[in-house]
């Protein structure tokens, strides 16, 4: 069995990229200063600050952004 590449990634509508916006420091300081706790609560603190910077976007949007800020350089 041979595994084909994709050419062409699929993205998700509605997810920023971490160059554009401004909050993405205080998104990933935020999740850095709970690094004690454990991972999901930090997460959620992290999306709490994404979301009161982009109330517009959509639950799934959000969490979707701030999952891939904070896996970004971290995929195998």
């Amino acid at each position: 069995m041979s595994c084909t590449p994709k050419t062409e990634v699929e993205t998700e509508d509605g997810i920023r990229d971490a160059h554009d916006c401004k909050c993405y420091s205080a998104v990933m300081r935020t999740y850095s200063a709970m690094s004690d706790e454990p991972r999901q609560v930090a997460l959620y603190a992290a999306r709490r600050v994404y979301r009161y910077h982009h109330p517009e976007d959509s639950r799934n949007a959000a969490d979707l952004t701030v999952e891939r800020w904070i896996n970004a350089g971290h995929v195998h």
